[in-house]
């Protein structure tokens, strides 16, 4: 994350040995009766009350049924999600503040297509597809901010509202009636700060197309965060590959173990909505160990877990010891509110306790994850490669900020053999997400080598995955 926001990562000698600082038991409870904690329950017994769409859970879970692994490495398959479906959707091309002035110009490509983002002189924004209509060359290569839109190639030239401005030879072309040679628009809306285009022109609104999710949105507003990093990162694996990494919080005991004191990993809230295709979301609790952890860690090992790897200069002092009356819930919160004032300057002695640790997680079909607590300023971005064994996976970082907005932070493209954990612009984030990234090029490999070619998917867990794959399937079958 931004500099001021990084935990201490110092090593702590009395901190426990193993990463999670539990050991793993030789026989993992199996949890046959259910989830140990349950979300509403925690969420409802803080002391401040949270966001109120988090105290209404969807009670709709999809029917349990396994998955074909081929729709993750097929070529056929791969074909039909670019013919079919990425034509059709609304797809996040990019921060409306990364765009502010007059002729800034965002390049969004995706499976095959390439569209720019102009900012008008008026302050709204118009898309076109990003080609000249002399030989088809890219008006624009990278993003950047330019008085009109010229090919470099032979110096056709637009205006930034897409009108043919001049051409080159005009005697030579007497085809062209320049009256009609305006560039091509595509559809262009913003949610939040976010910029999404669509190819269709039938598609429905933006606004239809996310239905609910604004309303539940009421309480976070991204105007009011910045971008301060993007990290890219090309994967050898199918887009979905690394989407299903991210909306299940199944994986964090084995992936992530020293998150697994912390957090019940297999206690997460899923919100699906059968009247709702295009978003769905999870809530994970902070406070409570997981249940795969035998013997059970008691409320100050769950307090000792998080300020010996996160806030060591805290772990063994009375500010971090359970205070009477005090739960590791409790604790945290308490010092999530001295982090974010003496590191952001924020005072969050107001904000509820689930904003300040919990994980609450969007996902806008099919390919943009946003988180919108303050506790993970994070989005993700998925787009496929040009096989269905590639994609690109980008990982942003919203900030908060008082007074003037800070300018958008860098973007950064990891080289190959670099590593998340690498970048010190993502803070601690960096080597989580390099946890995730080491299982998916072995998962892609994998589900080749699948005797039975079918994905067990959960029927709660990961009711997420079946649900965006029932909704593509639907695109699929139009």
């Amino acid at each position: 994350m931004a500099a001021d926001f990084e935990p201490d990562q110092t090593t702590n000698p009395k901190a426990p040995a193993s990463a999670a600082g539990f050991p793993e038991p030789t026989h993992p409870p199996h949890h046959l009766e259910g989830p140990s904690v349950h979300v509403q329950d925690v969420l409802r017994h803080d002391p401040i009350r949270p966001p109120e769409t988090l105290l209404e859970p969807s009670d709709y879970v999809p029917p349990a049924r396994p998955i074909e692994a081929s729709r993750y490495y097929s070529p056929e398959f791969h074909q039909q999600e670019v013919e079919k479906m990425w034509s059709r959707v609304w797809q996040y091309a990019g921060w409306a503040y990364d765009v502010p002035n007059p002729g800034d110009i965002i390049v969004y490509r995706n499976a095959g297509q390439s569209v720019i983002v102009v900012r008008q002189r008026d302050g709204s924004l118009k898309a076109f597809r990003n080609s000249c209509l002399h030989r088809g060359r890219e008006l624009c290569g990278a993003d950047t901010s330019q008085a009109q839109l010229r090919c470099p190639y032979h110096a056709f030239t637009w205006s930034l509202d897409g009108t043919s401005k001049w051409i080159p030879a005009a005697w030579d072309f007497p085809q062209i009636d320049r009256a009609n040679f305006n560039l091509p628009e595509v559809r262009v809306d913003q949610w939040n700060g976010f910029i999404f285009i669509n190819l269709d022109d039938d598609a429905p609104s933006l606004a239809t197309y996310l239905g609910k999710m604004t309303k539940q949105w009421e309480d976070w507003d991204f105007n009011k965060r910045f971008r301060a990093v993007t990290v890219v990162k090309e994967i050898n694996c199918n887009w979905k590959t690394a989407l299903d990494a991210f909306i299940e919080t199944l994986h964090v005991y084995a992936t992530h173990p020293e998150a697994a004191p912390l957090t019940p990993d297999t206690d997460s809230q899923y919100d699906v909505y059968s009247d709702e295709p295009h978003f769905s979301r999870f809530h994970s609790i902070v406070g409570s160990p997981s249940p795969n952890i035998d013997p059970k860690p008691n409320q100050q090992d769950v307090l000792d877990a998080y300020t010996s790897v996160y806030l060591p200069e805290t772990f063994g002092t009375p500010e971090g010891e359970l205070r009477e009356g005090e739960n590791a819930r409790a604790a945290l919160a308490r010092l999530a509110r001295d982090v974010y004032k003496d590191r952001l300057g924020l005072d969050v002695t107001d904000m509820p306790v689930t904003e300040l640790l919990d994980g609450t997680e969007y996902m806008v079909f099919p390919h943009f994850l946003v988180w919108p607590s303050l506790a993970n300023p994070l989005s993700y971005r998925f787009r496929p490669g040009a096989t269905p064994d590639s994609c690109t996976w980008e990982t942003f970082i919203f900030m908060p900020f008082q007074g003037e907005r800070p300018p958008s932070g860098p973007v950064i493209h990891l080289q190959p053999g670099q590593k998340l954990s690498d970048i010190a612009e993502l803070g601690y984030v960096g080597p989580i997400l390099q946890q995730d990234a080491d299982n998916l090029e072995f998962m892609q490999n994998g589900m080749k080598a699948s005797a039975s070619g079918l994905l067990q998917i959960s029927r709660y867990q990961e009711s997420r995955i079946r649900h965006y794959h029932d909704v593509l399937e639907s695109y699929l079958s139009r």
